[in-house]
């Protein structure tokens, strides 16, 4: 008897996970919570709804603006993997509770050499020198008013 397993291969906990140390790890020392993380995530991924000059990592889908609200739980299960392996450590500070990267995520990561790798790398590098010293607040005003764009944008098309 088989036993069939729905995998998903893209947006599980392992690149989930994997995305999110690779972010951790460009803003190492620096900490965030799960919220900034869904944020940069978001950023790294479909940097190019934000700025055109820049190449997103996944494909420009419908309606991926609503990945943000569906987004944390995925990201939540990638920290506690990584965290396993001791890659991603989680503090508990007067903000709550934040992560980020270990010294063991650097030579972890650098061993990693496929295209998706170091286009994360880029995108990663990208997201953090720009968006990692904003509030979540902050984040989300800068995100709303693009998302709305994209969302409307393929409203458009559909109505057509």
């Amino acid at each position: 008897m088989e036993i069939k397993r729905n995998v998903n291969p893209f947006n599980n906990s392992v690149e989930s996970g994997l995305r999110i140390l690779t972010i951790l790890n460009e803003a190492f020392p620096k900490s965030f919570d799960l919220q900034n993380l869904v944020y940069l995530d978001y950023l790294t991924i479909h940097s190019g709804d934000i700025d055109k000059t820049t190449n997103s990592l996944h494909p420009a889908v419908p309606y991926r603006s609503g990945e943000i609200m569906i987004r944390s739980s995925i990201i939540e299960k990638g920290l506690n993997l990584f965290i396993s392996k001791k890659l991603i450590e989680k503090l508990y500070n007067q903000n709550g509770i934040e992560y980020k990267a270990t010294e063991n995520a650097m030579p972890f990561l650098e061993s990693l050499e496929e295209n998706y790798s170091i286009n994360l790398q880029e995108n990663a590098s990208w997201t953090v020198n720009n968006f990692s010293n904003h509030t979540k607040q902050e984040l989300k005003t800068i995100m709303t008013p693009k998302l709305t764009k994209i969302d409307n944008e393929f409203n458009i098309e559909i109505l057509q």
